[in-house]
């Protein structure tokens, strides 16, 4: 049994795709819609759109667009039915009821399945002989069995191919786990052979709780291997958009309004079991804009604290300018020496820890300040010069430009400088940056991916949006807008689609997909929205592109100020419009023909025949043109 279509439209009715939207990114408005920068790139112009009236989404920067089930599977790499139940949960409804029967019934995707079954595998092993010594490694370290439960943590046999062997018995294709990274191919020996042997393993989770690869850290003997490896990027794991420990602290740094980031697993473990349950890790790894996008969606407030060593300075120091340029406010948290945030909460504990933290929490521009002096970078007139325009550019980073002139302010106060010097750096920081803008040579985008399908006739032809024409564009627009509206054009395409010049593949797949879902609701006897319809759509090209459709303009920005009433009938006017021209085009195409002919034609036997034609088809077309206007007549929104 699967999740009942009334719960899933319960779901759909109570959530508002803005609610879920603001989630990820910070939308403004846009006249009747909502603008934001685009959750799928590093833009600095807003080109995501969110629809509330429709609810759907469109972001132009890389042609993505669907309604809120399709934007969470997109942002959380899950299912329709996990979509659906992660959205239920952030809107209160329990699906609960559900779950069993749902798992039992839906199937992941082969990496999903793969990752699951070797996550099972690893924590399994450490309850084998062979996996005694490192889960002895885990309790040294302080884990308990909850803790290495909850974490799933594991052990990877030190041995050739027991987790490929395994994986095969289970019906893994090879090919899978080899796109996860998990065997690899030895040329030498002539057989496949796992990635990850004697270490103890680390799932790494999506911010939805599924396995999307590993961290393994070496636990043997063995001095020539890395101490830690991990999974490469896949279609399921991207390292820079992932923050290790994020699928069980979100709700709490929702909560708490602040998020602590830490540096490796072991840190971020440590933390939970004692308690401080909105940390995160950045693993080991630079902290990315992507990152720190996926903190702000919860919180402004974030606490560095990484080791005290060289290493970790510089990379809070960098950490730092990444969360400014993200409009988050960080600060810091310096440990004992010889501390990291493992070992220093396991000797102190939670509580402990925490009041620590509170104590020494930094501003970032203390941090900064602290760290230059504490580097000499302040001894001489010269390098505090340099310093100070180093702090400048930083500052520049914040995008709200009263939080910067705080910032700015407290930076003449700290180093006893005038703020008009320090804002004359900034405009002459501000002026380098545009000439650099000004002078750098024009980015060439790409040339768009051609989707190939199937055309009406069979034969496979790359399909671009740009060679959809003005007539079936508008056409398309105008059918889906007045889908909102009633039934009736509907009913009226699908009883008049072979009449319709309808020529290019996805404006007649996107009328033929409305129809069939259309009728599959009207036999159950439920609602059809085509927002939420276009869910099923398995071309994510063709979802794209109506979702572009829907969420333009009207045809005419007057629209927007009228009634519901005249909306509709504008929209069915403009179907119609569009019809007319769909279904006379052809006529009007062998007329132009017909009448360049006659104006080549000297032969008066041939003239007369064009003649005769032209006037068989001007009869036609007139009477094509009565049989529109009576069933326009009868076409009631």
């Amino acid at each position: 049994m699967k999740l009942p279509d009334d719960k899933i439209d319960e779901v759909r009715r109570t959530a508002d795709i803005v609610d879920i939207v603001s989630d990820y990114v910070r939308l403004q408005p846009a006249g009747r819609n909502f603008k934001a920068l685009s959750p799928f790139t590093n833009e600095k112009t807003p080109s995501f759109i969110v629809s509330p009236d429709k609810q759907i989404y469109k972001c132009f920067s890389t042609g993505k667009g669907g309604n809120v089930f399709t934007f969470v599977m997109e942002m959380e790499k899950v299912g329709f039915i996990d979509a659906v139940k992660f959205i239920a949960k952030r809107v209160g409804i329990d699906l609960s009821a559900y779950d069993k029967a749902s798992v039992a019934t839906q199937k992941d995707s082969p990496e999903h399945d793969a990752l699951t079954f070797a996550a099972k595998f690893f924590h399994a092993a450490l309850t084998t002989p062979e996996g005694n010594a490192c889960f002895e490694y885990f309790k040294q370290r302080g884990l308990h069995n909850d803790t290495i439960s909850q974490f799933g943590l594991g052990y990877a046999y030190d041995d050739w191919d027991r987790l490929h062997t395994a994986a095969q018995n289970a019906g893994i294709a090879i090919e899978t786990l080899k796109t996860l990274g998990l065997v690899s191919y030895s040329e030498k020996a002539g057989k496949y052979f796992d990635v990850f042997r004697g270490r103890a393993m680390f799932p790494i989770f999506s911010t939805a709780g599924k396995v999307v690869g590993f961290g393994g850290r070496l636990i043997t003997s063995d001095t020539d291997a890395p101490k830690y490896i991990n999974s490469p990027e896949s279609p399921l794991y991207e390292k820079s958009k992932l923050l290790y420990a994020m699928n069980v602290a979100k709700d709490e740094i929702r909560r708490k309004g602040e998020a602590i980031l830490v540096e490796g697993y072991m840190d971020v473990i440590s933390l939970h079991q004692a308690g401080i349950k909105h940390s995160v890790a950045s693993s080991g790894t630079a902290l990315t804009p992507d990152q720190a996008k996926l903190i702000g969606r919860l919180t402004k407030n974030v606490i560095f604290i990484y080791d005290g060593d060289s290493a970790g300075i510089k990379a809070m120091m960098r950490g730092i300018d990444v969360l400014l340029e993200q409009g988050l406010s960080p600060s810091v948290v310096s440990l004992p020496d010889q501390h990291d945030p493992d070992s220093f909460v396991r000797e102190v504990g939670g509580e402990a820890f925490q009041t620590f933290a509170k104590a020494h929490q930094r501003s970032f521009l203390d941090f900064k300040l602290d760290v230059l002096r504490a580097s000499d970078a302040l001894s001489t007139p010269e390098k505090t010069r340099d310093s100070i325009r180093d702090l400048v550019g930083a500052l520049l980073k914040i995008p709200d430009e009263l939080a910067r002139e705080f910032y700015l302010k407290a930076l003449a106060d700290k180093l006893d400088v005038g703020l008009g010097i320090l804002q004359n750096e900034v405009r002459r920081q501000q002026s380098q940056l545009k000439e650099r803008v000004r002078k750098a040579p024009p980015t060439v985008a790409p040339p768009p991916a051609k989707a190939r399908e199937e055309t009406h006739g069979a034969a496979v032809v790359p399909l671009l949006r740009e060679t959809v024409s003005v007539a079936e564009r508008t056409f398309l627009k105008a059918f889906l807008e007045s889908t909102y509206h009633g039934s009736a054009v509907i009913e009226f395409a699908h009883a008049h689609l072979d009449l319709l010049d309808i020529r290019h593949a996805w404006v007649r797949q996107s009328v033929d997909f409305v129809v069939q879902r259309y009728a599959a609701a009207a036999e159950s006897n439920k609602d059809f929205d085509v927002s939420t319809e276009i869910t099923f759509l398995e071309n994510a090209e063709l979802r794209n592109f109506i979702s572009e459709l829907l969420i333009e303009p009207p045809i005419s920005e007057r629209w927007q100020t009228e009634s519901a009433m005249n909306y509709a009938r504008r929209c069915l006017t403009a179907f119609l419009d569009a019809c007319s021209k769909l279904m006379l085009r052809r006529y009007d195409e062998s007329l132009a023909e017909n009448i360049a002919r006659l104006q080549s034609e000297v032969s008066e036997e041939k003239i007369a025949e064009l003649m005769l034609e032209r006037n068989t088809l001007l009869k036609q077309k007139s009477e094509a043109k009565r049989e529109l206007d009576l069933l326009g007549k009868n076409l009631v929104v």
